[in-house]
């Protein structure tokens, strides 16, 4: 459950941010279900990196690892590969391949829940857009305060206004 309630809090935070973006799922809920590969692609939600050790001298992209070391595999980080989604750190609702995202892992590490916890976003995303359409911020977000030792990149609090 802490996967699915921290994508919901980096969710409602990309939608704060993007006001543009809020107010046009919540003027037509039918794009909310398209809208949740582009939320899970951009927001961070597995944040869980797998360790490896190197079974060969091996040089990834201008990293150099030795065989023997530890790496640290943050799957992730292929959301926002550009060669595999054009400006990745754009938040864009019409990307033809948002659903190409690893959010849910791959392959062997596929999650098999991954129908559910969609659909568990959707209808969360599009009962509080519906119930609260100004969902805002109640601090600048320079003054959300982040959790520390832990792998998911969260707010502790979200303080909104609606």
């Amino acid at each position: 459950m802490i996967s699915t309630s921290a994508f919901l809090t980096m969710a409602l935070l990309s939608l704060i941010q993007h006001p543009e973006v809020r107010d046009e799922l919540r003027g037509d809920p039918q794009k909310i279900p398209a809208a949740m590969d582009e939320l899970l692609r951009i927001n961070l939600s597995i944040g869980d990196g797998l360790p490896r050790i190197a079974l060969e001298d091996v040089t990834l992209g201008d990293a150099h690892v030795k065989r023997g070391e530890l790496v640290l595999v943050l799957v992730e980080g292929a959301n926002f590969d550009p060669e595999a989604f054009p400006d990745p750190h754009t938040f864009d609702l019409t990307r033809e391949n948002s659903g190409a995202h690893l959010s849910f892992g791959g392959g062997q590490h596929y999650c098999p829940a991954t129908a559910l916890g969609k659909k568990h976003a959707e209808i969360a995303v599009e009962t509080l857009l519906a119930r609260m359409p100004d969902l805002r911020l109640a601090v600048p977000v320079e003054q959300l305060v982040w959790r520390t030792g832990f792998m998911k990149r969260l707010p502790e609090r979200l303080h909104v206004h609606w």
